[in-house]
């Protein structure tokens, strides 16, 4: 039989690395090959695993007709606070239980794999857009993006792993590329490996969230949309900044102020639990035409004048940041802002958002590329999508790599 060699690129060393995947028939799949359709119907479904510090969610995606995806099955289990600890995985036990709660639990019927494509902590990596002259030779390259990751990152080279692409953006004199990096601490990763490695388990890539969401968000990168738009995420602990231009990710940040924020601070005003706070949240949230709606804004208030600011304060600094050649002064200018993560299900934040900043705002849709689902235990609702957008990104990863 012969073998299919998928390039991947790791973020364990910085490097390329090779994974030799046997497929059936002994056929080396090319994407205009005439059966390749026809044999991504039987191709190992792809999971991808986004972890945080409050929840495990995992995907499962197969390839469906021409660019759509077929959602195979999706889970969530919750994560005690002990068992992730900076960003580290601590309490390897805890950690593998409730990854096996979601993998085997016969309800959400995952496929039985080791593979996986593994999230990153958002607020432990470093993702930079790098200028490099587009003359220099591979050598001088080399050399000169680590000499700008030394300059553009708070910690010495030797305590992070880093991995770079060079981004087909096109440029009005050529005289530049653009290169994206994604930097973490080795320990961060460390963790990880060493938990994958002693459960069985073979990680086919591990990814910063916000370039998994931003690849389901936008599946099919296209250079010739000039638009430049803010995606919020809203998740359970952090909230993701991300700006993308032209399809591509610019710019990221986080923070702190995120959906267990406005649990905690309603579930502490009114007498009620985080469980009936986290209701609340969903069905009367900033309803300014119902008392306890209006209530309800008062009370969150204070942490959404801090999610606006910041957002003011991203648009602001990417709107003025002087670029070498990039982009024109309209092509920066930020347009529209899409809301995803499970916090956006909070009643009202888009309408308040688009208010408070005057732009207009959507939710995302990481189901855009996925084929609708006859079966009810694989149909996901939009509300629901928001929470698992990375998740999605990650299980795409591998069959959007295998076309390039």
């Amino acid at each position: 039989m012969m073998r299919y060699c998928c390039s991947l690129s790791s973020a364990l060393n910085g490097e390329s690395i090779f994974f030799l995947i046997e497929l059936p028939f002994g056929l080396i799949i090319q994407r205009n090959f005439l059966w390749y359709d026809i044999i991504m119907q039987f191709y190992p479904p792809s999971i991808g695993i986004d972890i945080s510090s409050a929840s495990i969610k995992a995907v499962s995606l197969k390839k469906g007709e021409g660019d759509e995806f077929n959602l195979a099955a999706f889970g969530k289990e919750y994560l005690p606070a002990e068992v992730l600890v900076d960003g580290e995985i601590k309490d390897y036990g805890g950690f593998a239980k409730a990854l096996e709660s979601v993998l085997e639990n016969k309800e959400f019927a995952f496929p039985k794999t080791k593979y996986f494509v593994v999230s990153l902590p958002e607020e432990k990596a470093f993702l930079r857009i790098l200028e490099l002259p587009s003359s220099l030779k591979k050598e001088e390259f080399e050399n000169a993006l680590k000499f700008e990751i030394e300059a553009n990152i708070p910690v010495s080279l030797d305590e992070v792993y880093y991995d770079h692409e060079i981004l087909k953006h096109p440029h009005p004199s050529g005289n530049y590329i653009d290169v994206m990096v994604n930097a973490i601490p080795k320990r961060i990763v460390d963790s990880y490996v060493n938990f994958f490695k002693k459960y069985g388990f073979q990680p086919l890539a591990f990814e910063i969230e916000s370039v998994a969401t931003k690849r389901a968000l936008f599946p099919c990168c296209d250079s010739s949309i000039k638009e430049t738009v803010l995606v919020l995420d809203i998740g359970a602990s952090r909230t993701c900044f991300m700006i993308v231009s032209e399809e591509m990710l610019r710019f990221t940040s986080s923070n702190s102020v995120a959906g267990d924020t406005f649990s905690k601070t309603l579930s502490e005003h009114f007498p009620m639990n985080l469980k009936e706070a986290e209701f609340m949240k969903r069905v009367v949230g900033l309803d300014n035409n119902h008392e306890k709606g209006k209530e309800l804004l008062e009370v969150l208030r204070p942490s959404l004048v801090m999610v606006k600011e910041q957002i003011q304060n991203y648009i602001e600094f990417f709107e003025n940041h002087p670029t070498k050649d990039n982009f024109s002064d309209e092509a920066k200018k930020v347009s529209k802002i899409i809301l995803t993560g499970g916090g956006a299900t909070l009643w009202g934040i888009k309408d308040w958002i688009s208010q408070e900043l005057g732009l207009p705002v959507i939710f995302g849709n990481p189901l855009g590329k996925i084929k609708e689902s006859r079966d009810s235990k694989t149909r996901m609702s939009l509300e629901d999508s928001l929470a698992y957008s990375t998740a999605v990104g990650l299980a795409m990863r591998n069959f959007i790599e295998m076309e390039k």
